[in-house]
Formats: structure tokens, sequence, C-alpha cells
């Protein structure tokens, strides 16, 4: 709370080992919106946190030593730490654990808003879950009754339920050999073509992007559904169906 800059630069210029230097920045808005356009809030931030900073060098508490600045910049208000150890455990910062560390603080300082977005997330991933599944068990009904379902997902469905009639063991997307996940794979990039399907996954990656955004400044990559590895529940539901 009274740092002696004298003092600290005399700590800093002693320590013949590694000082790291980690800047994390901002928004003006956000910064205004969440209390953190001031040094206490910054300071009161850092200290609650620090043994996260102990355990990413792999250093006791009592070891890590660190000063930190708050720049009032205009667009994006920031810190500057600095910390480093004596302790001879003490390695390299590797970019995961700058990572973790950049995700401990984005998610105390954003903790209320992310809640809710993680919530509203969940809530996407059901509905596209439950759409698609709810797509295969009407094909499947029409199938049985004769009438006209998607052509596309039917002869694919049908050429699953042959090729499935080989296989031993756990019929899961899993275990399945490449050429059967491939085969999953087309049924659901046809089931992303359907409009309630795309709609659902439409908000969920928007979602996504929200979520993302609060810890990389680089946008996503949308993949298609069947490449999305979150979804794998989809997968195991055609199988079923199929069998």
């Amino acid at each position: 709370e009274n740092t002696d800059l004298t003092a600290a630069m005399h700590d800093l210029t002693a320590h013949d080992g590694n000082v790291w230097t980690i800047i994390y920045s901002l928004h003006r808005e956000d910064a205004e919106r969440l209390g953190y356009n001031n040094a206490a809030a910054w300071r009161k931030l850092l200290v609650s946190q620090q043994n996260k900073f102990a355990e990413a060098f792999h250093v006791p508490v009592s070891a890590l030593h660190w000063y930190a600045a708050y720049h009032d910049a205009d667009t994006h208000p920031h810190i500057h730490m600095m910390p480093w150890s004596d302790d001879p455990k003490c390695g390299f910062l590797r970019k995961d654990k700058l990572l973790h560390l950049q995700s401990v603080l984005t998610n105390m300082i954003y903790a209320d808003e992310l809640k809710e977005v993680y919530v509203q997330k969940d809530i996407a991933y059901k509905d596209v879950i439950e759409a698609a599944r709810a797509a295969m068990r009407r094909i499947i009904d029409q199938l049985e009754s004769v009438e006209n379902p998607p052509e596309s997902i039917q002869k694919k469905l049908l050429e699953l339920a042959l090729e499935l009639r080989t296989v031993s063991g756990k019929k899961q997307y899993g275990y399945l050999k490449k050429p059967l996940k491939d085969m999953v794979d087309s049924i659901v990039d046809e089931l992303e073509k359907l409009p309630e399907v795309a709609e659902y996954y439409a908000v969920w990656n928007d979602l996504r992007d929200t979520l993302d955004g609060y810890y990389k400044s680089k946008p996503r990559q949308h993949n298609p559904l069947s490449q999305q590895k979150e979804f794998r529940a989809i997968k195991n539901a055609i199988i079923q169906e199929a069998e």
C-alpha cells in the first residue's frame, strides 16, 4: 500500500535471475463498469490471487516477489506486473501457465457476467442436441411409415445401418473405424442444414464467441457441427437411431 520506489528498484537490480513483465489490459468501458479504474482495486485483485502466480512459478507464496503499477490509459487502463523469485526451483513461465493466469484474472474481474453467459451457452448446447435428436427421430418415423424423409439423410442412414451390422463391440463414435466415423460425420453435416438445427447452432456459436472475447483478441473459427468436438452426443444419437 505504501511502496518505497527506491527500495523496489534496489530489489530489482539486486536480483540476477529472471524478472517477468506481465501486462493485463481492459477496455475503458469495462474498467469503469466493473470498478477497475483505480490502483487500489487492482492491488486487491493481485494480492487475492498471488497464490496462483506462485503456483505458476512452482514456488511457495513466501518465495514470490512482485511489484505492479496501474496506468490509467485513455482507452485501455492496464497494469504492469513484475514477478520474480529467488527460489532455485523457479523455472520459466510457460505459455500455458501465463494463459492460465490470464484466465484467473479474467474470471475474477468478469465473474458475474461470465456466469450468465455460461448459463446461456449451456442452454443453447442442450437446444442443439435436442433439435438434432428430434430431427433424427422424425426422419426415422418417416422411414418406418414410408413417408418422404430428406433423401440425403435417408440414404446415408441406411448405409450406416448396414455397415454397423458388421461391427462387433461397442457401437459408439469413439470406437468406430475412420470410414464409419466419416459416414456419421456426413449425416451430422446434413442435419446441420436443417433450419431448426442450424438456428440453435448459430446461437451456441454466438455465445462461444462472446466467451472467447473475454480471453482472446483473435476471433475463433466456426467449425462445421460435425467437427465441433463438444457435440459428440449427436453422433452417438445417430448411431443409436441407425441401429
